[in-house]
């Protein structure tokens, strides 16, 4: 038996509706998501380009791409300049400031004031003249004297029972006292200030901890305080313990030892370079 043919179908003239409203759709999805993209957070965007302005010599942040072409940042405006083709009113970026506004301006530098250096013996007598002044008028003038040498000013405090306690490198109130009277008068110049440390002979029984340490603890102690105390500056300041080495007189009687066991500053005389000679 002869199979019946199938009825032609005939052709749907609107299939082509189906190609087209599928298209549609696709552009109208790439176009929402351009829009979506093109939301620029202003304010990170500088932030973005302000930052790769240096490392990539992005010279087009003020020149433009191209010579005498628009910036693509900082020259956009609400209306377009003549021949330029677009929509009026919209620019990629609506108001962006140039890099020399993203940037702060540098603060002017203040000129460095020369420092104030003591160079002749009479600027030095001086300052021995005011320092026993300021000494005398809080009540410690016997426990301080004071020398000039080729060094420069020489400040010999007594330790025991008025820098510090017997045997101790802790600065006493007293010690405190003195040098809280000292230190300001040492701020109102620059010279070099060398802490030195002196014991008698009589020695130390502490297993070990000898005049040596006790000297260089004690100088180191008294630099710490003018640092520390009295913002002294640190790069003007050295410590150095001598130990028994160095009397001031003979250690044979309670005087003489007396007298030894001391800490000294000495302000260094500056050279007529503007150095001092403890550098």
């Amino acid at each position: 038996m002869a199979r019946k043919k199938r009825p032609k179908q005939e052709d749907n003239e609107l299939r082509w509706m189906t190609t087209y409203g599928d298209v549609v759709t696709l552009m109208m999805a790439f176009f929402v998501m351009l829009y979506a993209i093109s939301q620029v957070d202003q304010q990170k965007f500088q932030l973005l380009v302000s930052g790769l302005a240096t490392p990539f010599n992005n010279t087009a942040i003020q020149e433009g791409l191209l010579d005498g072409g628009n910036a693509i940042v900082g020259a956009a405006s609400h209306e377009p300049e003549p021949g330029n083709a677009g929509i009026d009113g919209i620019t990629v970026l609506d108001g962006m400031p140039s890099r020399g506004e993203l940037e702060p301006t540098p603060e002017p530098q203040q000129p460095t004031e020369p420092p104030t250096l003591l160079t002749t013996n009479a600027e030095l007598l001086e300052v021995r003249d005011a320092l026993q002044r300021a000494l005398t008028a809080a009540g410690v003038p016997t426990s301080v004297n004071f020398d000039l040498d080729t060094r420069g000013l020489v400040i010999a405090i007594a330790t025991d029972g008025v820098l510090f306690p017997s045997g101790s490198a802790a600065i006493s109130e007293r010690g405190r006292e003195i040098i809280g009277v000292i230190a300001p008068i040492l701020n109102e110049f620059d010279n070099d200030i060398m802490v030195e440390g002196h014991t008698d002979t009589v020695p130390l029984n502490r297993g070990g901890y000898t005049n040596w340490d006790l000297s260089a603890d004690r100088a180191l102690a008294v630099l710490k305080f003018l640092q520390d105390g009295f913002a002294i500056d640190p790069r003007r300041l050295a410590a150095v313990g001598y130990g028994e080495y160095r009397p001031k007189a003979t250690n044979e009687t309670e005087a003489g030892r007396a007298l030894n066991r001391r800490v000294e500053l000495i302000i260094i005389a500056a050279t007529e370079g503007g150095e001092t000679d403890g550098r």
